[in-house]
């Protein structure tokens, strides 16, 4: 993923068997952005669990791809991500932090 001006464009691997051409992907949400530039935005595991291959980055280009219109599996295919592992990992993040910012342990009356 490469960011070109203000989009995000996918550039297949070299020898890649996907037959596609560089792409521009739709410019990726406030949040996802947010993600990019501030430490607090999204906590994203960087390596499968399982077999240890690095996803961390490809989360931001996974959530442009669906934003997009493309279906879970064919985003997850474009990415590279073939082992059901690394796919799981993608596939079911869920983002608390957006969730427990909402959460102020100050605002809280001492007893």
């Amino acid at each position: 993923m490469v960011y070109i001006g203000t989009e995000l464009v996918y550039k297949p691997p070299n020898g890649s068997s996907l037959g596609q051409q560089a792409r521009i992907l739709k410019k990726p949400s406030a949040s996802a952005r947010r993600s990019l530039l501030s430490p607090s935005g999204m906590i994203i595991p960087v390596r499968c669990f399982t077999c240890g291959k690095v996803t961390g980055d490809k989360h931001i280009a996974y959530l442009a791809l669906l934003e997009g219109g493309a279906t879970e599996n064919e985003a997850l295919s474009t990415l590279g991500l073939r082992r059901y592992c690394c796919r799981r990992m993608v596939l079911t993040h869920v983002d608390l932090i957006e969730k427990l910012l909402h959460y102020n342990p100050y605002t809280r009356s001492k007893k």
